[in-house]
C-alpha cells in the first residue's frame, strides 16, 4: 500500500499557461515517474491526474538558468530535457518531440519574459505572445517576483473593505449551493428557466460554472472552473480570463455564446391564501387549514381609497372679549377661547318607496270619490 499523498493545495491563483504529462526523475530512486504537470506563472506543479485538486511537488523557476536537450537519450527517442537550476539539474521526459519543444518554449517565455529563438508555427508564436503579455502584466501588478504560494481568499466570516462586492455578488439568482451532480439534475428539471448556473467548487475555495445544452434530444453538460483571487476571479479556460466580479463572469459566458447560455433563474412560489397547521381532534393528523380571507376590493374603488384623504370640518374659533378693568384698576381675566364644533348633518333617512306609493294611491282615491260625489249632485 502506498503512503498517502501530502495535503498540499494546488496553486490556483494565476492562469494556466501550459499543461500535459511529464515524467520526472526522482532523486532517491533515479527513476522516472509520470505526473500531470501544470505551468502556472513561474512555477511548475506536479499532480497525479489532471483532475486531482492536490499537487505532489512543485518547482519554483525563479532559479531557472536554461533548458537543454539530453542528446544521449534523445538519440534513443526518449525526449529528455534538463532544467538547469542554480540549486541543481532536474531531468524531465516528454511523451513526444513536439511536446518537448512546447514545454521548452513555454518555460523559456515565462522565466525569461521573451519568446525563444527556435522554429515555431504561427499559432504557437501567437500563443506564446499571449502568455508573455499575461505574465508581464502579472509581474507588474505584483511589483516583484511572485511568491511561491500567493495567499488564498480568506474564508473567515469577518468582512473587510474589499468584501462588500462578494456580499453583493452572493445575491446572484443563478448561484446555487449544490454539488456537481446536483447542478446537472437542477438544470435538467428546470431547463425552461435557464441552462447555466454558478456553484461552489469541490475544494471550497473556488467556484464553478455548470452549463447544459440540449439539441435534438442530445444533451451536453460542461463544467468550468473559476479561480478566486483577492483582487477578482479567473475563468480557467485558454490562457485565463480575468473578471472583477461574479456578475462579470456570467456576462462573459452570455456574450461569448451570443446568448445561447442563459442564467438559471428559478421563480419562487408564494402562497395565495393564509393557512395554519392544526391537529385533527379525532385522528390526530396534522392538517393544513386555510383561513378565510377578507373580501377583495373592487378595482374601481381601490384608487379612491388610496388617494382619498380625511378632511374634517375646521372648527370655528370664538375669540376672546375685549380686555376691561375692574373697580380696583386690575385687568379682568380674559375669557378662554373655546372650540365650537359644528355638528355634522345627520344622514337623511332612506326613502320608503312602498310607503310613498301607498300615500299617493290613497290621495288619488280620495280625490276621485270627491269628484264623483260632486258630479252626482
Amino acid at each position: 500500500m502506498t503512503s498517502p499523498r501530502p495535503d498540499k493545495p494546488r496553486s490556483c491563483l494565476v492562469p494556466n499557461y501550459h499543461d500535459g504529462y511529464l515524467e520526472k526523475m526522482e532523486n532517491k530512486s533515479q527513476k522516472y515517474k509520470r505526473y500531470w504537470a501544470v505551468l502556472r506563472g513561474n512555477e511548475l506543479f506536479f499532480q497525479v491526474t489532471n483532475r486531482d485538486p492536490m499537487y505532489i511537488e512543485k518547482i519554483n523557476l525563479e532559479d531557472f538558468m536554461s533548458v537543454e536537450d539530453d542528446e544521449i537519450y534523445n538519440n534513443n527517442l526518449q525526449h529528455i530535457m534538463t532544467l538547469k537550476m542554480k540549486s541543481g539539474d532536474i531531468k524531465l521526459k516528454a511523451e513526444t518531440l513536439e511536446a518537448q519543444d512546447q514545454w521548452k518554449s513555454f518555460i523559456h517565455t515565462v522565466t525569461k519574459l521573451e519568446i525563444p529563438n527556435q522554429v515555431l508555427l504561427p499559432g504557437q508564436i501567437r500563443r506564446l505572445q499571449e502568455v508573455l503579455e499575461l505574465e508581464t502584466k502579472r509581474r507588474r501588478k505584483l511589483g516583484s517576483s511572485p511568491p511561491p504560494l500567493p495567499p488564498l481568499r480568506s474564508t473567515t466570516p469577518e468582512l473587510d473593505q474589499n468584501d462588500y462586492d462578494d456580499v453583493e455578488n452572493d445575491r446572484l439568482s443563478c448561484f446555487h449551493k449544490v454539488s456537481r451532480m446536483e447542478a446537472e439534475t437542477l438544470l435538467v428539471k428546470n431547463r425552461e428557466f435557464g441552462n447555466l448556473l454558478m456553484r461552489p467548487s469541490r475544494d471550497g475555495n473556488n467556484l464553478s460554472i455548470t452549463t447544459r445544452q440540449a439539441i435534438n434530444n442530445k444533451a451536453i453538460v460542461n463544467h468550468y472552473r473559476i479561480l478566486c483571487l483577492d483582487s477578482g476571479y479567473i475563468i480557467d479556460i485558454g490562457g485565463g480570463v480575468l473578471c472583477n466580479s461574479r456578475q462579470q463572469i456570467i456576462d462573459h459566458f452570455i456574450q461569448q455564446t451570443k446568448g445561447m447560455l442563459k442564467p438559471l433563474e428559478i421563480p419562487e412560489d408564494y402562497e395565495m391564501n393564509l393557512s395554519i397547521m392544526v391537529e385533527d381532534a379525532e385522528s390526530g393528523e396534522l392538517i393544513n387549514q386555510k383561513l378565510p380571507t377578507s373580501p377583495t376590493l373592487e378595482l374601481q374603488t381601490l384608487p379612491q381609497l388610496v388617494k382619498r384623504k380625511l378632511s374634517p370640518k375646521k372648527p370655528a374659533i370664538i375669540g376672546p372679549k375685549t380686555c376691561s378693568l375692574d373697580n380696583n384698576g386690575m385687568a379682568k381675566e380674559k375669557p378662554r377661547a373655546y372650540l365650537k364644533i359644528e355638528p355634522q348633518a345627520k344622514p337623511s333617512r332612506p326613502i320608503d318607496l312602498q310607503g310613498l306609493k301607498r300615500d299617493i294611491n290613497e290621495e288619488l282615491s280620495r280625490k276621485l270619490q270627491q269628484r264623483r260625489a260632486a258630479i252626482s249632485e
